[in-house]
């Protein structure tokens, strides 16, 4: 079995504006994030995420957008063809 490693942490100071530092301190108080630096640590992993999806889609629609049939076949490939009603839709789901 492959034992996962925490890497290796470092801190930092950063500066936010004394609303947001609330703000969050509050969320943190109240249990919706782990930890102020926790938080922050999960924005960052979704922005290098969101990034590396952006890189691939580049890769493939060097055009910019995906074209009809690539749409098409994402919505074959999801059971949501053009030719189902929105009842059938609402049940494949």
């Amino acid at each position: 079995m492959t034992e996962s490693r925490t890497p290796p942490k470092k801190k930092t100071a950063i500066t936010l504006p004394q609303e947001v530092l609330e703000q969050l301190k509050a969320r943190e108080t109240a249990g919706e994030i782990p930890s102020v630096s926790g938080h922050i640590q999960t924005l960052l992993q979704r922005e290098q995420e969101a990034g590396e999806v952006d890189a691939v889609l580049a890769r493939l629609f060097p055009a910019g957008r995906p074209k009809a049939e690539h749409l098409e076949w994402a919505a074959r490939a999801l059971g949501i063809g053009a030719g189902q009603s929105d009842a059938e839709q609402s049940s494949a789901a």
